[in-house]
């Protein structure tokens, strides 16, 4: 996705409140000028965070988490910052192109509402009297109860050639659109709607916007599940059916069941395992394991016991593995799937497989067993490669050794070959092309992304020189311009704080004389960031005398910085003593007295700006 442009993003950020909307999800109270709340991204009883209505930032002194509005859905909707950005930029009525592109952007937009109305329409021929009743009577039969239906929004496609195309042209919606949505295709008389006779499955994204539909055959037509074809605005493996009703439920369990149909997925969320998902009738993608790591980085994969279903569940690890996720597989008893089961034995047995899943080496060597003789050396070995390919890719390598250890004991193997054998495996996928794009952060991560960033460590007893200096700039960043000659970015050590003031640089460089922390956020991107620009402008609120406080920090900054290059100089003489360049060491000499002299020169007039601990 191409980068939304400046320009467009503070226009969103001057027409949207933070507090407009932060309290569709917070019931914030007025403290003074700001509001404040009990934070929603950690437990507590005293509400510790705070929204500042001036800056347009929120900040929790609890547990450290803080941005701009952009940051809040980012952390409370595990969106990305671009999906972030549309979805303020549509409550605020900014239009943001599609990739550069106003037209395609609109006609994206046209598509997805023609979908919505689709799936309303879907909905009400499955609750009519009559034209729904067939539909009907097989939920009954698979046992799904009307609130499941409806929280699903499952609808139903007419037997016949074109009841939806009829009621699109009723609409006065265009065919050529609708057949960009992949609801209607050219059959040998004409447009022909694409589902017929079938219990239909919206297909949304996260924020509940229709994308496209499956649709599971009731008159014994093949095949027996019809998905929408891959459009512009759908893409089967990038989505997971049931991620909107999964994911709070997912982020609150801290654990994602990962079943393989659509009925397994709806039955599991109305036998009480909410946060249950399905891919879309396809092998579990990348894409989908970065969308699902948004929200938790654990996972239990519950397929069928067959071998279709282990085969789905040897690629599904593979996939979520590599994206740093930790993954059990439930073992279901053989011929029953998880919708089955559940019906026949009750949710508390189910939840007894859930929690009796099997960790990754255990799996693995159990699917091993089934197909080498592990009594012959040489299966053993094939086996012990299978298992390997798979933690190769474990990215943490720690976890890495502990599963060759695990798998060492486990087939009675020598663990230093094997881990010799692991880094051939390593050394040849390294050379590969790249799979794709690396994933964003997994949920609890601190950096880019998806969820509450990790708390903002203070300093005890005050805060460093660079930390209170970068604090007082971006609470007044024409501060910057007074300093030139006296400081330079390079003075800055701590790479966090050089590129806030970057950012404040390259703002003012474009004309924007007073550039906002809620600005700064933007720029930067991601979570860690927001949460350490909102801990900064409330150290420089805090701070009573600001002026003087600046004076001492740009004290310190450059005696700081004269220390550094003493040290520096000093290396340099002594390698010119040791290659006997005596001209090159008598410059540095000189260099050197004068350094020193700025040195003592600043040590007696600088005054510690805060205790340094």
């Amino acid at each position: 996705m191409a980068l939304i442009p400046e320009q467009i993003l503070d226009d969103i950020q001057a027409r949207a409140d933070i507090v407009d909307v932060i309290s569709r999800y917070v019931p914030l109270k007025r403290a003074g000028r700001h509001y404040k709340a009990v934070c929603p991204f950690h437990k507590e009883r005293t509400p510790s965070f705070h929204v500042n209505t001036d800056k347009q930032i929120f900040h929790c002194f609890g547990c450290g988490v803080g941005g701009n509005v952009f940051s809040f859905l980012m952390q409370q909707e595990r969106l990305t910052f671009p999906e972030a950005v549309r979805q303020v930029a549509e409550q605020v009525g900014v239009p943001v192109p599609d990739q550069g592109d106003a037209s395609r952007s609109g006609e994206r937009d046209r598509l997805l509402e023609i979908l919505a109305k689709a799936s309303q329409y879907y909905e009400r021929m499955l609750a009519s009297p009559s034209t729904g009743r067939p539909a009907r009577d097989y939920l009954r039969t698979r046992g799904v109860a009307e609130r499941t239906r409806e929280t699903f929004h499952l609808g139903y496609a007419p037997s016949g050639g074109d009841h939806l195309l009829q009621a699109a042209k009723r609409s006065r919606i265009p065919q050529e659109l609708l057949e960009q949505t992949g609801l209607i295709l050219r059959g040998k008389r004409g447009l022909v709607d694409r589902f017929r006779g079938r219990l239909l499955f919206p297909i949304q994204d996260p924020r509940g916007r229709v994308l496209g539909f499956g649709g599971r055959s009731l008159a014994g037509q093949d095949p027996k599940y019809l998905n929408s074809p891959e459009t512009s605005v759908y893409s089967k493996g990038r989505q997971l059916f049931g991620l909107l009703q999964a994911k709070d439920a997912i982020v609150k369990a801290k654990l994602a069941i990962v079943v393989e149909g659509y009925f397994d997925c709806a039955l599991l969320w109305q036998a009480g395992f909410p946060q249950t998902v399905s891919p879309l009738g396809t092998a579990f993608t990348p894409d989908q394991a970065r969308l699902l790591a948004r929200y938790t980085d654990r996972v239990v994969l519950a397929f069928d016991a067959d071998a279709a279903g282990e085969a789905a569940a040897l690629r599904g690890l593979d996939v979520l593995v590599e994206q740093g996720m930790q993954v059990t597989v439930a073992q279901l008893p053989a011929g029953v799937d998880p919708d089955e089961f559940v019906q026949a034995h009750g949710a508390p047995a189910l939840q007894g497989l859930i929690d009796r899943s099997l960790g990754l080496i255990e799996f693995l060597t159990a699917c091993a067993a089934k197909r080498y003789n592990l009594r012959h050396p040489d299966d053993k070995v094939r086996a012990a490669q299978s298992v390997l390919a798979t933690i190769a890719r474990v990215p943490n390598a720690m976890l890495r050794a502990e599963y060759v250890r695990l798998l060492a004991d486990r087939l009675n193997v020598n663990a230093q070959a094997m881990a010799q054998e692991l880094e051939k495996i390593r050394l040849h996928a390294s050379s590969s092309p790249p799979r794709g794009p690396a994933a964003p952060p997994r949920a609890g991560s601190s950096t880019n992304g998806t969820a509450a960033a990790a708390p903002v460590q203070r300093r005890t007893g005050g805060q460093s020189a660079e930390q209170l200096f970068t604090a007082l700039v971006l609470d007044q960043p024409a501060r910057w311009d007074t300093l030139q000659g006296e400081i330079v970015l390079e003075d800055i050590t701590d790479r966090r704080y050089r590129r806030i003031l970057d950012v404040i640089c390259e703002l003012r460089a474009q004309g924007r004389a007073q550039p906002t922390p809620a600005q700064v956020i933007s720029r930067l991107r991601d979570d860690e960031a927001g949460a350490l620009v909102s801990d900064l402008v409330g150290v420089a609120q805090a701070e009573p005398g600001q002026d003087e406080a600046l004076r001492k920090c740009v004290q310190r900054l450059r005696r700081d910085a004269l220390q550094r290059q003493r040290e520096q100089v000093r290396e340099q003489i002594r390698v010119a003593q040791e290659l006997g360049s005596e001209d090159e060491y008598k410059r540095l000499l000189i260099m050197t007295t004068t350094i020193d002299k700025q040195y003592q020169q600043l040590v007696k007039n600088t005054v510690p700006a805060g205790k340094e601990g």
